[in-house]
């Protein structure tokens, strides 16, 4: 099953595409798009960006992405929804089909959006998950952290965009 299980996750490496020189820089605007939610329906994502957001980029086969989960869910606890906004793009995603089962399976409420298209995986210089961006109360990017991050190193960040 372990063998499987790997086989599958490098398949998935392996087809995502490289993008070197593309991504979004901190201190520069946060790109919005048109995304499909979990009800197939287009949406803004901009329009979420209202207050200090986290825009999490994770896919279902990643194993660290579903501890950062746990670690989100916990900061929007303890920061309040009021204070601070999260969004998950999953990466692998097309349709709403992939969002539902993983929201189900991990059990969390905030948004998630279809994210495998080429101008959202460039905007973003999404070559792995997990991605986590944080962003300002006024749509500017302040970090981007490209690994796993520990709980208290998230919560700094997530202190520093409220501020």
């Amino acid at each position: 099953m372990k063998t499987k299980a790997a086989a599958l996750i490098l398949i998935l490496a392996l087809a995502m595409p490289v993008y070197a020189s593309e991504g979004v820089k901190t201190g520069s605007p946060a790109p919005t798009f048109e995304l499909l939610d979990e009800n197939n329906k287009k949406v803004d994502i901009g329009r979420y960006m209202d207050r200090p957001t986290i825009i999490y980029f994770t896919h279902n086969a990643c194993f660290y992405c579903t501890q950062i989960i746990l670690y989100l869910k916990r900061a929007q606890q303890k920061f309040g929804e009021k204070n601070l906004r999260i969004i998950g793009i999953n990466v692998m995603a097309k349709d709403n089909k992939l969002i539902r089962s993983y929201k189900e399976e991990l059990g969390f409420a905030f948004p998630m959006f279809a994210g495998n298209r080429d101008d959202v995986l460039r905007a973003y210089k999404i070559n792995y998950v997990p991605v986590i961006v944080f962003v300002d109360s006024k749509k500017i990017v302040r970090k981007v952290i490209g690994h796993y991050i520990h709980e208290a190193e998230l919560h700094k960040h997530i202190g520093d965009i409220l501020k």
